[in-house]
């Protein structure tokens, strides 16, 4: 009897336990383990856990009531129920990870871009509607695969596509995506190699929902002049980095300004700490503002300025609302006509 008793209790907590442990779809990658296909030398990265991303309120909303008011490529499809139907992806369910890499500088006119997305998809169905909605210009041959160029309303934006296997598209600037390419071929260094940027991605928490690391600050922002009413010194800021995770319907995380430069360091946060006690008096007017400026707070250290927060889900729908009843407003409100006084006529 004993036994039995055992052996019910075993199967009773498999039971429990087993579906409770979600298992991931064939081809399904972390964020973390896509840096292996991005290619050495970045600036920035920056990575999203897409299918929690997707299932915020602001955006399952923007996909299923809002679909024609969003981007330009919404308006191809009637709705999302049709944009699934063509494509045959369902960004909430299908779209697993995406991992964004800037390369240059930020001084540049036009940095060159990288993103590789982790999904389910069809490749002759997704390529039949790209080239059927004229996405698709052109195509080419390289590293035995095939290099779409992709339509811009900018003549100076030049873009490819290119499927690199049956779970990942990379699509961006032609050099970045040419060494994707190569990457897959086991050709080139992937960005683990770059350990300028890597020192600062390794300490954060990649299974949060987003993560991004910056790890060359512009010029023009370290030389920015301290001083003055509002003292900032920015000079030995090296790197930014940022992570924010969504569970139990609060949105949480934490911003950090790698700088070596205690004193101004301080000097900072207390300017900062100043002007959310300003905001703080509006409070009694703006209840969202006063729950807003109490979810974060602000430290600084040595070597960093860290800025934490904690945002209810129903805070962040109601600041979205507002924001979006006031650009509304706005919207409907005719600008004022600015007169103009006439000169006096010369005399005859």
């Amino acid at each position: 009897m004993k036994k039995k008793m055992v052996t019910l209790s075993l199967v009773l907590v498999m039971l429990v336990l087993v579906p409770a442990c979600k298992k991931k779809a064939a081809g399904q990658m972390s964020s973390e383990a896509m840096l292996t296909m991005v290619p050495a030398g970045p600036i920035m990265l920056m990575a999203f856990d897409f299918q929690r991303f997707s299932n915020l309120n602001f955006f399952d909303k923007a996909l299923k009531e809002d679909w024609q008011k969003n981007a330009k490529g919404a308006k191809e499809f009637k709705d999302y129920q049709d944009f699934m139907q063509q494509t045959g992806i369902d960004l909430q369910k299908d779209v697993y990870a995406v991992v964004v890499a800037l390369y240059g500088s930020f001084e540049d006119k036009d940095p060159k871009a990288l993103g590789v997305v982790n999904l389910k998809y069809d490749e002759a169905k997704l390529l039949s509607v790209l080239k059927s909605k004229k996405v698709v210009m052109a195509e080419e041959s390289y590293g035995g695969r095939t290099l779409f160029t992709l339509k811009s309303d900018d003549s100076s934006k030049d873009m490819r596509l290119a499927f690199l296997n049956k779970g990942t598209i990379v699509a961006g600037s032609p050099e970045p995506v040419k060494q994707a390419i190569d990457l897959a071929a086991k050709k080139g260094q992937s960005v683990l190699k770059t350990a300028a940027l890597m020192k600062y991605v390794d300490k954060l928490d990649k299974k949060s929902m987003f993560w991004l690391a910056v790890g060359n600050i512009p010029t023009k922002m370290k030389e920015a002049p301290a001083g003055g009413m509002m003292p900032i010194d920015l000079s030995k800021a090296e790197a930014f980095t940022a992570v924010a995770d969504f569970k139990n319907k609060v949105l949480a995380g934490e911003l950090r300004l790698i700088s070596n430069n205690e004193a101004g360091n301080k000097q900072i946060v207390d300017m900062l700490n100043g002007l959310k006690s300003l905001g703080a008096m509006g409070a009694a007017k703006e209840p969202e503002l006063g729950e807003l400026l109490n979810g974060i707070q602000l430290s600084s250290a040595a070597d960093h300025i860290k800025l934490t927060f904690t945002l209810s889900e129903a805070l962040l729908d109601k600041l979205g609302a507002k924001a979006k009843n006031k650009a509304q407003s706005m919207a409907a409100t005719p600008a004022p006509v600015e007169t103009v006084p006439l000169e006096p006529l010369p005399a005859q």
